[in-house]
């Protein structure tokens, strides 16, 4: 979203407590007839209903079965059945933001690409977190307010309103009032979403603050423990390596912190977790060599930080209608029957997927087509 002053667009974070393991009995049926009306899933919903209230328990004694139950307050958390109702309940949510986005009582994120095309994003759902956009305005935050009533009464959940921030984009008055209209606190941007940096500066040296921290506990931990040499490559390879991975998969290590943490390992497997200085008896860039050329196969984090941006632009190529690709789709523009996009040339909002695209030149020299009904190919151009 554009932000700045006098932005009008604001967030809100929203934790469902305990998710759909507190789901009773007495509630379940408006949450499956309400997703019985949007989806027509008749079947599936009393398949469904079948195994969870069809079923008995028993407890395990010294071995032995101790009787059977019924169930009749809910799921626990790790019940294989749990996931798949989670999923429904959330359903029930998004099914009632997207009726109030319908009839104008909230208004969702506009976004507007170039030639006019527009598309709207209302919220967005991960396991128990959940992002509402609205405007900041009373009306809005009412609206909001009696949907998210509606849900607890309906589905006999309660959001947690204690870990629910409003976080404003840009300037917006009277932000406490608002705050207090929907009952929760305020935030500011940058936050952290999904172990994400939200609203930060994609090359702030300071996202990546996290990463090294963890490292250097972990190290530290180890610094306790008697390791052989063989168990310090393997837990480089298996630990310290993958840790930056997560954020290596979406930003660009700067070349400083790179440097950083690739010397936080190489301290690691030449001297035994401790800090002090000791002899390097082979050269870091021989130890990241593969194993058939005479290395160790540590993998260097500035091609592996290439390779983790550049499968974006292969997902971006064979994905069809997902969410995401929709998004960048209008915000740049697609070029080459929908293969890529265009170039990332606007002022705002651009960092991470042009740091994306600086990949997609080698990206594409690797990738041959196979013509099918040849509708994205073009035979002349295409390899």
């Amino acid at each position: 979203m554009q932000g700045g002053k006098g932005a009008a667009e604001f967030y809100t974070f929203m934790g469902v407590q305990k998710f759909l393991s507190k789901i009773c009995h007495s509630t379940l049926p408006f949450t499956f007839y309400a997703l019985i009306q949007s989806k027509g899933s008749l079947q599936k919903t009393t398949k469904t209903r079948f195994i969870m209230f069809g079923a008995k328990f028993s407890v395990m004694v010294n071995g032995v079965p101790a009787g059977f139950f019924s169930n009749s307050k809910g799921l626990r958390q790790g019940d294989p059945l749990s996931p798949y109702l989670f999923v429904l309940g959330m359903e029930v949510l998004s099914t009632l933001i997207r009726r109030a986005v319908d009839g104008g009582f909230l208004s969702g994120c506009r976004l507007q690409g170039r030639g006019g095309v527009e598309m709207s994003v209302s919220h967005l759902l991960f396991a128990g977190d959940t992002i509402i956009f609205c405007e900041a305005r009373k009306e809005q935050l009412t609206a909001l307010s009696w949907i998210l009533a509606w849900f607890e009464a309906s589905s006999d959940l309660r959001i947690n309103l204690a870990k629910s921030v409003l976080i404003p984009v840009g300037e917006v008055e009277e932000i406490e009032e608002l705050a207090v209209e929907l009952g929760c606190r305020v935030g500011s941007l940058p936050t952290v979403y999904l172990r994400l940096p939200f609203g930060a500066h994609h090359k702030a040296i300071s996202i990546w603050d996290g990463v090294e921290e963890k490292i250097r506990r972990r190290l530290a931990q180890w610094k306790r423990e008697y390791i052989s040499k063989g168990e310090h490559i393997t837990l480089i390879k298996s630990t310290l390596a993958s840790m930056p991975i997560y954020l290596m998969s979406l930003f660009r290590m700067p070349k400083i912190v790179a440097k950083r943490l690739e010397k936080l390992q190489r301290d690691f497997l030449w001297g035994g977790g401790s800090f002090e200085r000791k002899v390097h008896l082979i050269n870091w860039e021989v130890v990241c060599t593969q194993k058939e050329k005479g290395g160790l196969g540590i993998r260097k984090i500035d091609p592996l930080n290439k390779a983790l941006l550049g499968k974006w632009i292969w997902i971006f190529a064979y994905e069809k209608d997902n969410l995401w690709k929709r998004v960048i789709g209008v915000k740049y523009g697609q070029e080459g029957f929908g293969w890529r996009t265009k170039k990332a040339r606007e002022t705002f909002g651009v960092g991470v997927w042009k740091e994306i695209m600086a990949e997609a030149n080698w990206c594409w020299d690797s990738i041959k087509f196979k013509v099918g009904k040849g509708t994205r190919v073009k035979l002349w151009t295409d390899q």
